[in-house]
C-alpha cells in the first residue's frame, strides 16, 4: 500500500509541477551599489533538464544542467565586453573575450552574443541567444 501511495504521490507532484526546462533568464533585478552610484542589473541564466529526479533534497521535475549569473553596469540598452561580468554556478568568474547583451526598451527580451574563454582557448557562450526576461518577484 504503501508503494502504490508514493506511486501516485509521485505522478501529482510530476503532473502539477510547472515546466520550467529548457533556458530561462530568471531573477531580473536592479540596483545601484553606493561605493559606485552606477546603475546595475543582475540575473540569472540557466538551463534545466525536465524529467522526474531523485537528489539530496527529494523529488524534483527539473534538474540544472549548467548556469550562470551576469551583471551589467550602466544604463544600458547594449552592454558591451567590458562592462559586464559573468560568474559560474562555481562563483568563478568567466573572462568575457567580446560580445554584447542587448536588453530592449521595456526589459522584456535580452539577446546575448558573448565570446568567452575556456581552457586558453575563445569559445562561443553556451548561453548565447535570445531570451524572455523574468523579473525578480
Amino acid at each position: 500500500m504503501r508503494h502504490i501511495f508514493a506511486v501516485i504521490f509521485s505522478g501529482v507532484l510530476f503532473a502539477t509541477a510547472p515546466v520550467r526546462a529548457g533556458t530561462v533568464l530568471d531573477f531580473w533585478h536592479d540596483y545601484t551599489p553606493p561605493q559606485t552610484d552606477e546603475k546595475h542589473h543582475g540575473f540569472h541564466l540557466a538551463n534545466y533538464k525536465r524529467g522526474l529526479f531523485f537528489g539530496s533534497c527529494g523529488i524534483s521535475t527539473r534538474s540544472l544542467q549548467w548556469g550562470f549569473t551576469c551583471d551589467l553596469a550602466g544604463d544600458g540598452p547594449v552592454y558591451e565586453a567590458g562592462k559586464l561580468t559573468l560568474t559560474g554556478e562555481d562563483l568563478k568568474p568567466i573572462k568575457i573575450v567580446a560580445g554584447r547583451i542587448t536588453i530592449d526598451g521595456k526589459q522584456t527580451t535580452a539577446v546575448i552574443t558573448l565570446e568567452v574563454e575556456q581552457a586558453g582557448r575563445t569559445n562561443q557562450f553556451i548561453g548565447n541567444g535570445t531570451y524572455r526576461i523574468k523579473p525578480l518577484k
